[in-house]
């Protein structure tokens, strides 16, 4: 299980960022691929403190 680095809550979800301008929005369980095609970038928030958690994974 997964837990959020900052406050060590489990209570993270996985989401998608959008920007525009100076504004983020995140929307639940999505995923951006990486234009390599050989990684993605996996996006969590933290619903406990708020933070935002993001790491590359290599897949095939």
């Amino acid at each position: 299980m997964k837990e959020c680095i900052a406050c060590h809550s489990g209570q993270i979800k996985q989401v998608d960022i959008i920007t525009r301008d100076d504004v983020f929005t995140l929307i639940e369980n999505s995923e951006a691929i990486l234009s390599s095609q050989t990684q993605k970038i996996i996006k969590f928030v933290c619903l406990n403190c708020g933070f935002i958690n993001l790491y590359a994974e290599d897949y095939f």
